[in-house]
């Protein structure tokens, strides 16, 4: 895969996220990404030693 083709799929997987945060943000379901988000991080911390 060359350069330019990395490129383009980064852009459109930017493109996509930032479509899914503008989404969350509409509908107002951004809080509970949040708090699934927060849930995630507390147990791979959990785990670390």
């Amino acid at each position: 895969m060359d350069l330019p083709e990395k490129r383009v799929i980064g852009s459109l997987v930017l493109l996509s996220g930032l479509t899914c945060l503008a989404i969350g943000l509409y509908t107002g379901q951004l809080t509970f990404v949040m708090e699934l988000l927060k849930e995630v991080f507390e147990t791979a911390i959990a785990g670390l030693p």
